[in-house]
């Protein structure tokens, strides 16, 4: 399409568009001068691959009623040092591993009947105990009294009373002392040599990328327009990826090819596309030279299709919210067992009131998986639901997961938006669950608390938490990542007794 010939050409940046309602809005300062509003464009006239935050060129129509609308619309192309230098611009503080070596101690007395409360397995190395599950006793009552220092599933028992460095000693100690003082260990215990040999490791990111049809000066309003732009945001998203070059990636709200991510020279991918005509979608992709595609496959799940019992009591609608979760058999092309793991990830649906769709949406997810594939789950992805609610707790306990962040969950976030509009906010949302029998934490990313993000854009601690869409970071939520071990498997002891 050519500009007619002898027509006014004006530039402005597309403000907003949704293409659910049809149309958006070009911000032009000339013109708003002279009609005192933005831009009207309908879709019909939006040009392939714009989105907020780009810049266009356009030909001006005048409405009926006297306003302005935009008739030949062109898109400005991003020039490639513009996207070298955005690139070069993503905030490393957002991609930097810390190490889940930290250690803690606490201190119990037996009693005559009394119970410890955990399952242990010793089969998970030879130095120390696997803490499986905490099941009441004299952990839980710990628990309840050092809510800074609980024993949770996935930690390891490494010494008791100075026993330590043998599994089976440690374990004896437990069982023939009254007095236990021990030493435990959050996350990874370091295997052996003759263990690390066979404890193959991976490392896994998740990531809601923010879909340019989200990012807009609407639901943004304090967010400089240029950072919108979704060739930037796609650039930075890139160059992120490329930093961290996980085994395994999985993303929400992608919403263009995965070559504009950077995942198509090394990875291999499966996507599910949500329905309806909605721009966005979910992504795993793994690299192809470590992992292959086992017998079972991959499959999407369309929660739309599975509503609740109870969706034909009410209103069906309620439940009609078009979010979909993707799953994966992958096998370790390297491991001598052969191994699988099912890999999962889905993006739940938002809406604040609707905290009983996601426990639902989540439920019918987790069924589908655990009857999939391999027993050795990963489930991530962004469950818009903070810790202690409902999809939470059904993960945690219901199925006995562990979430890679556990310890840091009250204060972590993974998603701000807060100071944009009234509606936002600065929590952790986003998650990378599994299960212990399984796996075990290497490192994993770090996250920052809200004091951190608050402190690091220089504002008052009484303002809000900065939103983490900016110059140095293309999305409002953040990256998690985890490098696991893949264990050998475990074998679940009885609970410990004492006389």
């Amino acid at each position: 399409m050519e500009m007619e010939e002898g027509q006014q050409v004006f530039t402005g940046l597309l403000k907003s568009f949704s293409p659910k309602d049809g149309y958006g809005f070009i911000a032009c300062p000339v013109l708003f001068d002279a009609f005192g509003r933005d831009v009207y464009v309908h879709q019909d006239k939006v040009p392939h691959g714009a989105c907020a935050g780009c810049t266009v060129e356009f030909t001006l129509r005048i409405s009926t009623r006297g306003q302005p609308q935009a008739h030949q619309v062109f898109l400005v192309q991003e020039s490639a040092d513009d996207l070298i230098g955005a690139a070069q611009a993503v905030n490393k503080d957002y991609l930097t591993f810390a190490s889940d070596m930290s250690h803690y101690t606490i201190v119990v007395y037996k009693k005559k009947g009394s119970r410890l409360g955990i399952d242990v397995d010793t089969t998970h190395g030879t130095a120390g105990l696997l803490v499986d599950a905490v099941k009441g006793g004299l952990v839980e009552e710990w628990n309840k009294n050092h809510p800074l220092m609980k024993v949770q599933a996935g930690d390891h028992i490494i010494e008791v009373n100075g026993v330590v460095g043998d599994a089976q000693a440690v374990l004896a100690e437990c069982q023939s002392a009254n007095r236990l003082s021990m030493r435990l260990l959050r996350g990874r215990l370091e295997p052996s040599n003759d263990d690390r040999s066979c404890l193959p490791s991976l490392q896994v990111v998740s990531w809601n990328v923010l879909a340019g049809a989200y990012a807009s000066l609407k639901m943004y309003p304090n967010v400089d327009p240029a950072i919108l732009r979704a060739p930037r945001r796609r650039a930075q998203v890139a160059a992120a990826l490329a930093h961290l070059s996980a085994d395994v990636i999985c993303l929400q709200e992608v919403d263009c090819s995965l070559e504009e991510l950077g995942l198509c020279a090394e990875y291999d991918s499966c996507t599910a596309q949500r329905p309806q005509g909605r721009c966005d979608r979910c992504v795993i992709a793994w690299k192809r030279d470590r992992l292959e595609v086992g017998t079972a496959g991959h499959r999407a799940i369309f929660f739309d299709d599975h509503p609740p019992p109870a969706a034909f009591e009410c209103d069906p609608a309620h439940y009609e919210t078009g979010n979909v979760g993707l799953a994966v058999e992958l096998r370790l092309r390297s491991d001598p067992g052969k191994r699988c793991i099912t890999v999962a990830t889905t993006h739940l649906c938002w809406e604040p009131h609707k905290m009983d769709v996601r426990a639902w949406q989540l439920h019918a997810f987790f069924s589908m998986v655990s009857r999939f594939a391999s027993p050795r789950i990963l489930l991530c992805g962004d469950l818009n639901s903070q810790p202690r609610t409902q999809p939470h707790q059904f993960l945690a306990q219901g199925c006995r997961l562990v979430s890679a962040y556990q310890d840091m969950e009250s204060d972590a976030v993974t998603n701000s938006n807060a100071d944009v509009n009234p509606g936002g906010f600065a929590a952790m949302i986003d998650y990378i669950w599994y299960s212990p029998k399984w796996f075990s934490i290497r490192k994993r990313l770090h996250l920052p608390s809200c004091d951190d993000l608050k402190a690091q854009a220089n504002v008052m601690e009484s303002d809000p938490v900065p939103t983490l869409l900016s110059a140095g970071w293309p999305s409002d939520h953040l990256a998690l990542s985890v490098v696991l071990e893949l264990t050998n498997p475990v074998m679940v002891m009885d609970d410990w007794d004492f006389d």
